[in-house]
This record gives structure tokens, sequence and C-alpha cells, in this order.
């Protein structure tokens, strides 16, 4: 059996590591693969990849571009496994829904037009459609389908992409290593290192047993602008990183990852202060 990945980049190319590491090979259907990236993580003889696109090629405006993509080449990929009969489907979502969820008042109250919270931004719309596709698709046909949400995932990834979370701790990370000011500019956010992303995902693939259908993958509680930036100076040495007194806060708790704990069997394996050491060593070994 082989897990078919689509998207190759930041998540999935540490998908596709742990089905290496599990023995199998990984099918990494992408737009643009990069070889060159992925040969950091996996060995590529042991892999397929393909490229294609899950929607078509067109050139559009970045929101609708998020619906194609989010929505239905989510839709694209249940119709296909409901159609090829595959054993199942783990879409990947975000922790944006809890950041952008409005309405609600009338709390639950059958007929009410705010009787629901609802998201109110494209993105996460998006994400929320691909959700409720899955979840219909389970409750009409009997797919098998799993879904993931992520908190802010940053982690190895070549240059021009993996993300704005990638971007800004990479630019963090690297000032400090330079010796050069490195103002940390969110504090109290939720995060996630790339290889927990992909061990969460990919226990989601494979686990038995579990009663839900809904995981929340993320370090289980919020980091302060100033502990990133001491975790950043413990593995430069320099003293350079400090928090913003201007940080951006989302002011919100993290995410509950215990459902996934005790389904997925999901641990939190890299922390903040072991992300940013693991995360540091490839970035010296891959300098600009």
């Amino acid at each position: 059996m082989s897990v078919l990945i689509t998207g190759a980049g930041l998540v999935g190319s540490q998908i596709a590591r742990l089905e290496q590491e599990a023995g199998r090979t990984p099918v990494l259907f992408d737009l643009v693969p990069r070889p060159d990236a992925l040969a950091d993580f996996i060995d590529l003889d042991q892999a397929v990849i393909v490229r294609g696109d899950v929607t078509n090629p067109l050139d559009l405006v970045a929101p609708l571009t998020s619906t194609l993509v989010n929505t239905m080449g989510s839709a694209y990929v249940l119709e296909a496994a409901r159609v090829l009969k595959l054993d199942r489907v783990v879409l990947c979502s975000s922790s944006t829904l809890y950041m952008s969820m409005v309405g609600g008042e009338d709390e639950g109250a059958y007929g009410l037009e705010e009787a629901y919270p609802r998201v109110n931004n494209v993105y996460a719309a998006n994400k929320q459609a691909a959700e409720d596709l899955g979840r219909a698709y389970q409750k009409t046909f009997g797919l098998d389908v799993v879904a993931v949400r992520f908190a802010a995932v940053f982690g190895p990834w070549g240059p021009g992409g993996g993300g704005a979370a990638t971007t800004r701790m990479e630019n963090w990370i690297r000032s400090s290593m330079a010796g050069e000011p490195a103002e940390v500019t969110i504090s109290g956010a939720d995060w996630v290192y790339s290889k927990d992303a992909a061990q969460g995902a990919h226990k989601a693939c494979w686990a038995d047993g579990y009663t839900d259908r809904l995981f929340n993958l993320g370090m289980g509680r919020p980091y302060p602008g100033a502990e990133i930036a001491d975790d950043i100076n413990a593995v430069t040495g320099t003293g350079s990183a400090k928090a913003s007194l201007s940080a951006i806060s989302p002011g919100k708790p993290a995410m509950n990852i215990d459902r996934a704990k005790q389904q997925l069997g999901y641990a939190v394996e890299y922390p903040m202060g072991v992300a940013i050491r693991d995360y540091r060593e490839w970035l010296a070994a891959h300098p600009q």
C-alpha cells in the first residue's frame, strides 16, 4: 500500500521521509516539485514524484487560487478516492479556523441566523469547506476521511517556499547566527515544527481505532516572544535575539492536542527549544 501526498513541500516532504523510514515508497504529487529541496529529506530513488495540478493551471488572483487549491483540490481528491475506493484520505487543515471565528451569538439555537460561529477570511473559509466536504463524503459515501489542523508550521525547506511562519523563524535564526539584531515580532502564538506536523499527519494515515475524525496538531502551548528569543540565543550563542516590544500577539490559547495524543499516538517531539536547535543545524548546513 502506498501513500499519495498532494503537495511535496514543507510538511509533505517530511511525511514522505516517514513513509520511507517505514519501508514504503511514497508518491509525491505537486504542480512544481522541487527534487533539489526534497533530496535533503528523502531518497529520490525510493520515491515516485509526479508533476500535476489538483485543479487547473489557471493564472488567477490569490483568493480564487486559494479556493481552487484548498476547496476544489480537496473535492477532486475526495471524489477520486471515492471512485477508486481508496482506503483513507487525510485532509490537512489549519488553526486559522480558530483564529477567525465570528458570530455564534444565538448559541446553537435552531433556526436562528447566528446559531454557530463562522470564519471570516478566505483562507479559513476554504479550509473549513474542505473539512466539511470530507465529513460529508464520510457520511454520504462511507469514505474514511480524517482531518488534521496544523498550528503555524515552520521548519527546513529550500529557498522560495515554506510559508510565512518558516520565513519569520528563518530570518530570526539566521540574523542571530550572524550576530545581527533579531527581533522576534510574534508573541504568544501556537506553533508546530514541520517534523511534528508530518508525524501527526502520518499517524492519521495509519491509525486504527480512533473515534474522532478531526485532530489538532501543535506544540500544545503558546510561546511568548521572549522565550523564543531565549531559545534562539541558546543555540546561536550570540545573544542578539530579543522580543519586540510591539510584537503581534494572537491573544488566543493554543489548540488542545489531547485527542491527537490519545487516539493517534501523537507526541510533541520538537517543543520550541528542540525545534529551533534542529532548524538552526539545518540552516547552518544550508547557507544563503
